[in-house]
């Protein structure tokens, strides 16, 4: 499944234009797919379902859908975002019966924060992960909630470890696995030209992020010789499989640029940060 698309928003005095992309793929091993995404504005989602195919695929389908009803057609609000993750819960934890079922869930958000104009506004619950890439460096924005993550957080274990630990399945955090979801949330202000890469764990099973920098890298050479070549997320999920294709594998890419001039956010945005400030992600 792949889609691709171009759309634009006035918030404000600054209008801030948009181009996406998405890309899923069984792989290469499984028998089905049990990841779901959502490609469009406001919100850029990634679930990866668990509980096997018959719960997984259903649990992820939730949790996107909960994020497609939740479309206005115009910027979010902070408030907006929350809600949606609590709906994702909800309907995540409806479809559980005698099989545990649940799913990961990452991704941003375009949201219009009063007096402080538009922000990016990310959250992340389970392993799957949303990057950053300003042109020359690819960040990890998401710390995973995972067993091997608890490990490396306490120095028991290098990051390289996780790779091959017999824990680095295991999820510590995931949509159904209880009534209420406790999500990291961080906001981030809309900058010139910014791109964030949103995957499930089938791409960093695969590829390391370097590997995935260099395929950036190589995508935006190629991109200005061939404009109707393959996207970014179908390069990063091809690749993926290329290396095993383990596990099922989904990329949504970001990417916008903003003109016109914003407030200072640090003046601004307290009644926001107020309400966000106790889900930020883990240093």
């Amino acid at each position: 499944m792949s889609v691709e698309s171009r759309e634009e928003f006035a918030i404000g005095d600054v209008v801030v234009q948009l181009r996406h992309a998405g890309h899923s793929d069984v792989g290469s091993v499984r028998a089905a797919n049990e990841d779901s995404f959502l490609a469009a504005a406001p919100f850029w989602v990634v679930a990866d379902g668990m509980g096997g195919h018959a719960h997984g695929d259903l649990a992820s389908r939730a949790a996107v859908s909960a994020f497609a009803e939740a479309r206005t057609g115009s910027p979010a609000t902070a408030r907006a975002v929350l809600e949606a993750i609590r709906a994702a819960n909800a309907a995540v934890t409806a479809l559980r019966d005698d099989a545990l079922s649940g799913t990961t869930l990452t991704g941003v958000a375009l949201v219009d924060i009063e007096g402080a104009g538009p922000h990016w506004m990310a959250f992340n619950v389970g392993d799957s992960r949303t990057y950053s890439w300003d042109g020359r460096q690819l960040e990890q924005q998401s710390v995973d909630h995972s067993a091997v993550q608890e490990l490396i957080d306490a120095g028991l274990i290098l990051p390289v470890d996780a790779v091959t630990h017999p824990q680095r399945n295991v999820v510590t955090r995931a949509l159904g696995a209880d009534a209420e979801v406790e999500p990291d949330i961080w906001l981030l202000p809309v900058r010139g030209r910014q791109s964030f890469l949103l995957c499930s764990d089938g791409l960093t099973k695969e590829l390391d992020d370097d590997e995935i920098a260099r395929i950036i890298v190589f995508h935006d050479q190629q991109a200005a010789r061939e404009p109707d070549g393959p996207t970014l997320a179908e390069r990063l999920v091809g690749a993926a499989i290329a290396a095993g294709g383990r596990d099922n594998v989904t990329v949504v890419v970001v990417e916008s640029e903003l003109t016109g001039e914003t407030p200072d956010p640090e003046e601004t945005i307290d009644r926001d940060r107020r309400l966000l400030e106790d889900t930020m992600p883990r240093a």
